[in-house]
């Protein structure tokens, strides 16, 4: 696993501040790499504000963060 910190990715969500990792062999020639996020913030109008991952909730936005932190990944390594 490789970890990786974003500290400001511009989505159609949001900005978002984020830490994580994604695995560098990809098991069973998965296309996508996994990606594990295990800290999540959401710029407000105040600031960061952390997002509590663990939630049901933010389940729908952490899959759909997937692809954005991949693009991100790829354009900085």
């Amino acid at each position: 696993m490789q970890v990786f910190n974003i500290s400001r990715l511009t989505t159609e969500k949001g900005i978002f501040r984020i830490a994580g990792s994604s695995a560098v062999n990809m098991p069973n020639g998965a296309v996508q790499p996994t990606i594990h996020i295990t800290s999540l913030e959401i710029m407000s109008t105040d600031g960061w504000q952390a997002l509590d991952i663990s939630a049901d909730s933010l389940q729908p936005l952490l899959n759909e963060l997937t692809s954005p932190v991949i693009e991100h990944l790829k354009i900085e390594s």
